[in-house]
């Protein structure tokens, strides 16, 4: 029955990064519209180039989060945590979802953020943990 259950979550989860990873890197390539639809009418080129890095940081922090949750997975270290996996199966598949309107839909890059702390760094933290419970049992 576990066995049945784990067969089924891992390429679910592996499926889910993948497009997380993919749409992250689209909204990276594509995140000039988002940045001007952030700003206000009368905004100068500083304005545009802070807004710019602020989401370049954003979008470069989630793929490397992806990576690092990529590592964790594919090693070993949270492939057996239906846990870990069950949080970040729904946490990616939200970010899937949410960055494709966020970008479709042109939202302000505030919510970005939002998308970030509970899509991006919250599965990260959960892999972190997985480390470490796996470096406190060697």
């Amino acid at each position: 029955m576990v066995t049945s259950s784990i067969n089924r979550l891992v390429p679910t989860r592996f499926l889910t990064l993948i497009a997380h990873f993919t749409i992250a890197v689209i909204a990276l390539w594509a995140k000039d519209e988002n940045v001007k639809a952030s700003l206000p009418v009368d905004h100068t080129v500083n304005d545009f180039n802070a807004k710019a890095y602020e989401m370049t940081v954003g979008l470069s922090l989630a793929i490397a989060f992806i990576g690092l949750e990529l590592i964790g997975f594919l090693s070993g270290v949270s492939f057996f945590m239906p846990f870990i996996s069950l949080i970040s199966i729904a946490a990616h598949s939200s970010a899937t979802v949410l960055l494709a309107h966020f970008l479709f839909d042109v939202w302000n890059c505030e919510v970005y953020w939002w998308i970030f702390t509970l899509c991006s760094a919250l599965p990260a933290t959960l892999e972190l943990g997985a480390f470490v419970k796996l470096l406190q049992h060697l």
